[in-house]
């Protein structure tokens, strides 16, 4: 929990505000979260007022899953009651919840959008403080891509990391992420090793890195808080080897677990029977919860938690890949489920078209 005296917590907040969100007094900022992270939301709440006069804090039902669409209560909150109840009477809220919306309906919702809103009624900024990830979901998406509000994402965020990933020097993670980022993008293929057996390699032609880079100041900035990665989503169908992970997102696990993966899915998990089990029950009822949807290298020299993914993805020397949905950031795939598993000390190859290049050895990066 958190002293609400703190001054260090009072300045890592404001710095939040002031220097990740970039807020300025004419600013629209709404504040979402989940019920296991209400306190934090209410702290932010508090001193942000004293920031910005126009703040609004909702909290909701968890969702349940990383990667699952917000309910009902938070597409009001955000879009206004008149949209929401044309896209619930056009039966499309349905299928947004249940992902089962097409391009065509996808078009229709954007539609509908421009015909009931207006950027005065809308957020200039979003900072969701949850349990379960809503980055990668159609509501993230519309925000940033198509109406430009920008959106801090902070799933399993943690007050102790106002003191360690959220103090980080900005300048040297944005140089770091998009170095990174602008590699992955000229990349054919990555190839990850680790002590622990990790040997995975995929295909990342024709797709474009990505730099979370701690700084959300422009229209349509999108990213975590703390930041501090680059990251892609590899080519479906193309990942084939294993990886090896010891951590759930919120624990060390009692011993490793090992994923395999065949033509870009994951086919068999072991290791630790509580974590294996729950992958495995996830990966037969979640319709394409087995798709590797992303890989990430981690660029916060201040990130230090291995047990909290929020934080342990931004850790200098680690990488990471995810299982499930990424349409929201480059991907074909949509999914109930987005999971992000750690791997430590990895060796990264990047392959070109005329020569490969070691950016991460052991977990030392290769780039200063």
């Amino acid at each position: 929990m958190f002293d609400w005296r703190d001054e260090e917590l009072k300045r890592g907040i404001r710095n939040l505000f002031l220097n990740n969100l970039c807020v300025r007094r004419e600013d629209k900022v709404l504040i979402l979260t989940d019920k296991y992270k209400e306190k934090v939301g209410e702290l932010l709440f508090y001193f942000g007022s004293n920031l910005v006069p126009q703040i609004s804090h909702l909290t909701y039902s968890p969702t349940g899953r990383h990667g699952i669409e917000p309910p009902e209560e938070v597409w009001r909150a955000t879009f206004g009651e008149e949209f929401v109840s044309e896209i619930k009477e056009r039966e499309l809220l349905e299928k947004i919840l249940k992902k089962e919306i097409s391009e065509g309906d996808e078009l229709e919702v954007k539609e509908l959008l421009l015909e009931t809103t207006s950027p005065s009624e809308l957020p200039t900024a979003v900072v969701a403080v949850n349990q379960f990830s809503i980055s990668h979901t159609l509501y993230r998406k519309l925000c940033t891509e198509f109406l430009s509000i920008r959106f801090a994402s902070m799933p399993l965020f943690e007050p102790f990391m106002f003191y360690t990933s959220l103090q980080a020097n900005w300048s040297r993670v944005s140089r770091l992420s998009r170095e990174i980022a602008s590699l992955l993008t000229d990349a054919r293929e990555v190839h990850v090793t680790c002590p622990l057996g990790t040997d995975i390699r995929f295909s990342v032609e024709g797709r474009e890195g990505l730099a979370d880079t701690g700084k959300i100041c422009s229209p349509g900035d999108f990213g975590n808080l703390p930041a501090g990665e680059a990251f892609i989503a590899p080519v479906e169908g193309s990942a084939e080897g294993i990886f090896v992970t010891k951590y759930a997102p919120d624990r060390k696990l009692r011993e490793p677990v090992r994923l395999t993966v065949e033509d870009g899915k994951v086919k068999n998990v072991e290791g630790e029977e509580e974590f294996s089990d729950f992958l495995t029950n996830l990966l037969y009822h979640e319709k394409n919860a087995d798709n590797i949807a992303e890989f990430g290298i981690g660029t916060n020299e201040r990130a230090e938690r291995f047990d909290n993914i929020l934080e342990a993805e931004k850790i200098l020397g680690t990488c990471h890949i995810a299982i499930g949905d990424n349409s929201s950031f480059g991907g074909r795939v949509k999914a109930n489920v987005h999971i992000d598993l750690l791997i430590d000390k990895p060796t990264v190859v990047l392959k070109f078209k005329d020569r490969e290049l070691k950016i991460m050895e052991s977990g030392e990066l290769l780039i200063s």
